[in-house]
């Protein structure tokens, strides 16, 4: 599993209402570049998931794609 995104958003949203909370500048600074960590990470995880999900298609149509020779291709590179 690459995770969840919607975690990591959750996460970034539970670290913004700590930076409102934050008793100091310092802290509510750090509380919002986690913030960004969180929703970059959400991000990075999107578009791995996306990337997977094309890799498996693109398998799948190879597999199920007719061969013109007859042969049997299963091992072909993707």
């Amino acid at each position: 599993m690459l995770g969840d995104p919607k975690e990591c958003r959750l996460r970034a949203r539970q670290c913004l209402l700590m930076a409102n909370r934050a008793a100091s500048r310092e802290e509510q600074r750090a509380c919002e570049r986690i913030h960004r960590s969180w929703n970059r990470l959400a991000d990075e995880i999107e578009r791995a998931q996306a990337i997977s999900a094309t890799s498996r298609a693109n398998e799948l149509a190879v597999c199920l794609t007719p061969n013109p020779d007859g042969l049997d291709h299963s091992s072909r590179a993707v």
